[in-house]
Parts: C-alpha cells; sequence; structure tokens
C-alpha cells in the first residue's frame, strides 16, 4: 500500500494543549482521499517529543492576549494619560502581569465566519498560588477586543508548526544537547497502514 502523504490543506487543528513534560496533546481532521472518495478523519495524539522553540514562542506571544482578555492588564489604556513618573511603574506592572500567564492550550471551533478561539492558561497570582483561566471564545472575524487579527496570526501559525512537528518532524534539536531523537524512535508519524 502507498503511504498516505498529508499536505497542510488537508489538516484542521481543533486544540493543541502543551504537555509538562515537553510534548503536545493534538485533536485534528485530516480530510483523506481514497479511490476519489473525500472522507473526514478525527485524530487525536499524544506525542512526548519535545516542541521546537518556533511552537514555544507562538505560545509566549498568547501570553499578553489572554491578559487583556481576561481584563488582567485593563489599566494599560490610561498609561497615556497618567503622569509620567507613573507611567514606569504602570508598565512594569502590566509587564509583570503578562508574565504571569503561562499558556497551556488553544481549541479552535466554528468555521469561516464564526471561527472562534478559547486559550487556556494557568495564571499564577500575586501570593504564588496557581489558577486555571480560558479566555472567552474569541471570534477571529469580529473586532471585539482589538486583537484578533493578531490573534488570528498567532494562531495560524501555530496550526502550521503543529503540522510541521507531527508531519515533518519539527521538533527540539536534542542533538544540541548530546541526545539523539533517531535513537528514541523519533519520527514523524508514520501514515502507512
Amino acid at each position: 500500500m502507498e503511504k498516505e502523504t498529508i499536505v497542510p490543506k488537508d489538516f484542521k487543528l481543533s486544540k493543541v494543549k502543551l504537555q509538562p513534560t515537553g510534548g503536545v496533546q493534538v485533536e485534528y481532521k485530516l480530510t483523506q482521499i481514497v479511490e476519489n472518495e473525500a472522507s473526514v478523519l478525527e485524530r487525536k495524539e499524544t506525542c512526548s517529543r519535545d516542541i521546537h522553540p518556533d511552537l514555544r514562542e507562538l505560545f509566549e506571544q498568547l501570553r499578553s492576549i489572554v491578559a487583556r482578555a481576561i481584563g488582567l492588564v485593563a489599566f494599560v489604556p490610561i498609561m497615556d494619560e497618567a503622569p509620567a513618573e507613573f507611567r514606569e511603574k504602570l508598565e512594569a506592572l502590566r509587564s509583570e502581569m503578562v508574565q504571569r500567564v503561562d499558556v497551556r492550550g488553544v481549541a479552535w471551533s466554528g468555521v469561516d465566519e464564526g471561527e472562534g478561539v478559547v486559550i487556556t492558561a494557568v495564571l499564577e497570582t500575586p501570593n504564588g498560588l496557581k489558577t486555571c483561566v480560558n479566555t472567552p471564545r474569541i471570534k477571529l472575524a469580529q473586532t471585539s477586543f482589538g486583537f484578533e487579527e493578531e490573534l488570528e496570526r498567532i494562531t495560524s501559525a501555530i496550526e502550521d508548526e503543529v503540522y510541521a512537528y507531527l508531519y515533518k518532524g519539527k521538533q527540539a534539536q536534542l542533538s544540541l544537547f548530546g541526545d539523539n531523537p533517531e535513537d528514541e524512535g523519533a519520527d514523524p508519524i508514520d501514515m502507512e497502514e
């Protein structure tokens, strides 16, 4: 049997969650064509391979969006009106609040104009406790928060990076640290049946 070829346009990510051990848990759909008949396959995968730094950076970029979506940095609009001596303090506070957000996952739902995302994160409170937070569902085609275009760019890039992780073997380069992923069978997902 021929090896199945998956192309990015056939891949639709539904959910991605970073694992504490370094890998990801993903849910996605694939459109498969067999004998001129299309079918949609829903898959759930948990991969323990360390993610590539590009994917990690995209999750880091979501920190400020989560902070804005849950009102953690609601004071930012007044920063320009504040006296100069307070602007620095407010900027330091804003930066600290964003750093307290640890984005763990993204879930997509809806189609076309109704597509939206929910971002899951862990928020460290000022007293050191951690609590899980979810953003409201943010529709990408609307402008409710003012950052939807940026969010769409980041989430689209996350989908591309997860595809590359699963099907092209794009992951952290462990060989830089003396580990050889090939010794552990860390090949991209083999679609051969």
